[in-house]
């Protein structure tokens, strides 16, 4: 997943205008109801190309908790746009 989003991202112009990863999680979990847990598999994010022109978007999922199985049992996805930080609840 790494190596993709390092990919986007380099198609997307320069890389120094534009919010890392962590940033965005931090933006995201800002914007959260909750604070998503510890475990591997509470927080998920990816980065997507986005419109015409192209617009380099993260979307990051984060989970209160996982159940026995590792499922989420409550969880909010979140849209951050790369350039200006804007966040968007998606459902």
């Amino acid at each position: 997943m790494l190596v993709a989003a390092l990919a986007v991202t380099r198609t997307c112009g320069s890389r120094e205008d534009q919010l890392t990863q962590e940033e965005a999680i931090a933006i995201a979990t800002e914007a959260a109801s909750f604070t998503p847990c510890e475990e591997t598999g509470c927080v998920l994010v990816r980065a997507l190309n986005q419109g015409i022109p192209t617009r380099l978007v993260w979307i990051v999922g984060l989970a209160d908790r996982l159940d026995a199985t590792g499922e989420p049992v409550r969880s909010e996805n979140f849209e951050v746009d790369a350039l200006t930080g804007e966040v968007r609840r998606r459902s």
